[in-house]
């Protein structure tokens, strides 16, 4: 529910590029690419030939070392290495504090590989009296930025830590550390921007931290508008005053038919303490979400942490007549979120909907708001196979106006009523204890859980994989919540 006050103009003005073809390929436990609808087929399928792969740049390297050092390298300043780089090059960043704003002049290519900005341990890009993007990559494929930390971009002018837009492509975002980035009006921690006709694609943002940033009205880690086939995974946000993770459409960013974020995955990230409290910009509303999906569609979002923030996990279109669409939410912890541990459509009637939407075996624990949320404007809302660990005196699932097809099914429910499942009955639902080894800390299940073998078999709907990736099914059935035990 983190409303329109957001200003989302481009920072920069988009080029155009050659677009990439390269498939996107992820070294994860399983990695994700695209979810073709409610049937989530297409994402495991691909799930099973990526595994093995180490991201879109993949290992070639056609070129040489550039090395940036403060003293005894070949270069004195990351520009300057940068400037010097063709195609395959890496430019290594020893340890050092670098004071300076820098942007890629050239990307890399399919032959010669991707051109890489590596940082070792100590490598800090510092922007202490400047503003804008700290690493700009504007209209660039083939690019790797890994292991830098960029810290202190403030001011006016929509400080970034790491930003990308146009038509970049085929692009590694990973293992860089990105704090006090600041602004009361707006700020990013990583944001990518598709703002050409042609789509932003084939995208790993991966190992990331972002860490106490003052975001205004904007976000720690964005997606917004034309970009598809993206994999956001085992990024660690925390600490931040407004959204943590956030994938959005239909804000102009993109053209009109494609202006979404979509086809992608959120996958073993950790998020917690985001909050807009503190934030200037919302006069202390509290409405800061863990991670968003704001317009997007067809995106899966899995085994992810997501701990004390406003909002955990959000389906939702802020703008009217437009559709978050073919979202599933499975295999996460969500717990002691401000106001809904999952809340799914707009948050006023006259604002926009959310259409098919999955919502299957996470773990939820005691929102101040209540478990799920069902605020307006949702049509096709399936609810299966979840523990709602709640609050004395709330709702475990509650709705707003204009909700249709709304399916709660087989859930187990305890800590508030021991008989209603609030606005939708659950005939199949049970209200008992769930054995949870030590929440809030630990959600895993216990020995003698009776979500244990408990859920019903959802196919390829429940993904391949648990909270901690190990096998979805392990007994005779599958189990309730985001743990196989």
């Amino acid at each position: 529910m983190n409303r329109s006050r957001r200003d989302r103009t481009p920072h920069t003005t988009p080029r155009l590029a050659t677009p990439s073809l390269l498939l996107l390929a992820v070294g994860l436990f399983p990695a994700c690419a695209a979810q073709p609808g409610p049937d989530d087929s297409g994402v495991d399928a691909l799930e099973a030939e990526l595994t093995a792969a180490p991201g879109p740049c993949g290992e070639r390297s056609s070129g040489k070392i550039i090395t940036v050092a403060p003293s005894g390298g070949d270069h004195r300043t990351i520009q300057a290495g940068l400037n010097a780089a063709a195609a395959g090059d890496t430019v290594l960043v020893k340890a050092g504090t670098y004071n300076e704003n820098v942007s890629f002049k050239r990307g890399g290519s399919a032959a010669a590989g991707c051109l890489t900005l590596k940082g070792e341990a100590g490598a800090i890009l510092d922007g202490t009296g400047k503003n804008g993007a700290g690493i700009d990559i504007s209209s660039k494929s083939y690019v790797r930025v890994a292991g830098m930390t960029v810290q202190n971009f403030k001011g006016a002018d929509t400080p970034i830590g790491i930003s990308v837009s146009g038509s970049s492509s085929v692009l590694e975002i990973r293992d860089n550390v990105v704090h006090h980035i600041e602004s009361s009006d707006d700020a990013h921690g990583i944001a990518l921007y598709g703002t050409s006709a042609t789509p932003m694609t084939d995208i790993l943002v991966d190992g990331n931290e972002i860490r106490d940033c003052k975001l205004g009205s904007s976000e720690s880690l964005v997606l917004n508008g034309n970009i598809t086939n993206f994999v956001v995974s085992r990024n660690t946000v925390h600490d931040n005053d407004n959204i943590g993770i956030d994938f959005i459409g239909f804000e102009g960013v993109g053209p009109s038919g494609s202006d979404q974020a979509r086809n992608g995955v959120c996958v073993d990230n950790v998020v917690y303490n985001i909050t807009s409290a503190r934030n200037p910009a919302y006069d202390g509303e509290r409405s800061a979400d863990g991670i968003y999906v704001d317009g997007g569609r067809d995106i899966v979002i899995e085994r992810n942490r997501v701990d004390t923030s406003d909002i955990g996990i959000e389906i939702a279109s802020e703008h009217r007549g437009r559709t978050t669409s073919n979202i599933t939410v499975r295999n996460n912890f969500v717990s002691r979120s401000y106001q809904g541990n999952i809340m799914i459509g707009g948050y006023a009637t006259n604002v926009g909907n959310a259409a098919n939407i999955s919502v299957l075996n996470n773990t939820l624990y005691q929102a101040t708001g209540g478990e799920i949320i069902i605020q307006n404007n949702s049509d096709g809302v399936s609810i299966q196979n979840n523990i709602l660990y709640g609050k004395t005196g709330n709702d475990y699932v509650s709705s707003g106006s204009n909700n249709r097809n709304v399916r709660v099914d087989n859930n187990i429910f305890f800590g508030a009523s021991r008989s209603s499942a609030g606005a939708f009955a659950d005939p199949r639902g049970r209200f008992v204890d769930p054995l949870l080894v030590g929440p809030p800390s630990d959600l895993h299940l216990a020995s003698g859980s009776p979500a244990v073998d408990a859920g019903v078999d959802l196919g390829n709907q429940s993904g391949t994989s648990d909270i901690d990736g190990a096998a979805r099914t392990s007994g005779a059935s599958i189990d309730i919540g985001a743990d196989e035990r």
